[in-house]
Parts: C-alpha cells; sequence; structure tokens
C-alpha cells in the first residue's frame, strides 16, 4: 500500500516536471520521449521497465490530452520562427524540423502555411543585404543563399530581383 502511494507521487511529480518542461516551448512527441527517459532516470527510485513503459505511455497520453504536444503546432511555430528571425529558407527549416522528428508531411503543411511570395520576399531582401559582394563573389553569395535553405529557382529569382534593382537605381544617378 505504502509502495503504491510512492509510485504514485513519482508518477505524478513525473508528470508535473514534463508539464513544466513542454510549458516553456513547443515540442515534439520525439522530445518529449527523449525527455521522459531522462526524467525517469533522475527519479530516487526509477520504475522498472515494464512500470516505466506504462508511466510513459499514460503521460503522453495525458500530455497530447492536455494540448501539451502537438507536432502539427510545433512544426508551424518552428516554421514561423525560423523564417521571420532567422531568415531560413524552406528546405532548411524542412530539414530542422525532419532532425525534431517531425513527419514529412506535417513539415509540408506547416512550410505551406507561408505564401510563396514571402519566402522569395524573404531571398530578395537576404541577398540585397550582400548585393555589393555579388559583383566579386557571385558564386559565394549564391551558395551562402542555398546554404540558407532556399530552394535553386528561389535564388536564381533573387539574384534576378537584385541584378535589375541595382541596373535601375545606377540608371536613375545617371
Amino acid at each position: 500500500m505504502e509502495q503504491d502511494l510512492k509510485e504514485k507521487k513519482a508518477q505524478t511529480a513525473g508528470l508535473a516536471r514534463l508539464q513544466k518542461w513542454c510549458g516553456l516551448r513547443d515540442r515534439t512527441e520525439r522530445e518529449v520521449w527523449e525527455k521522459m527517459r531522462d526524467v525517469m532516470a533522475k527519479m530516487a527510485t526509477p520504475p522498472s521497465a515494464s512500470r516505466a513503459e506504462v508511466w510513459s505511455e499514460d503521460w503522453m497520453a495525458a500530455l497530447r490530452e492536455d494540448k501539451y504536444v502537438d507536432d502539427a503546432r510545433c512544426a508551424e511555430s518552428y516554421t514561423r520562427v525560423h523564417h521571420e528571425h532567422k531568415s531560413w529558407g524552406p528546405l532548411k527549416i524542412k530539414a530542422g524540423l525532419a532532425s525534431r522528428g517531425v513527419s514529412g508531411g506535417v513539415a509540408d503543411r506547416a512550410i505551406q502555411a507561408i505564401p510563396e511570395d514571402q519566402w522569395q520576399a524573404s531571398a530578395n531582401r537576404l541577398l540585397a543585404r550582400r548585393k555589393d559582394e555579388l559583383e566579386a563573389h557571385q558564386d559565394r553569395v549564391i551558395r551562402w543563399l542555398m546554404q540558407r535553405g532556399f530552394p535553386q529557382r528561389m535564388v536564381w529569382t533573387a539574384l534576378d530581383h537584385v541584378t535589375k534593382t541595382a541596373r535601375r537605381e545606377a540608371g536613375a544617378d545617371s
């Protein structure tokens, strides 16, 4: 009886710890599964393997039910933040989501939530910032933009846009 009470307390404390951790930012299911292993390993008396499996399933079900874990929401948040604040392209964001364990379909939907013209505007803006380097190091600048995760067609469109803008500005100056 006393052992059951201790186990219930430990299970509740573990769930509370996971809820607090998940509340800090959106997490993927894979990240939560990994954290569960850490939480159980750090318990004063870790549960047996069979009990740990039951606890893990119970914890994940509770976290899903309370909306602490949602891969789609995590993918949307990750995509929005990395597009707006880090100026990453769709390819790099998709790779980042895959490394976090988000399925391809969920990642594609999150990326498609941002209109194509916004992705192109980001590529244009990034390339315009480095337009002074274009003449001497065009290949390096193009490679840099592709490493930021922009597809080749967007890079060439951005290059065309920046080149035309520079010509217009040069024509207006003369």
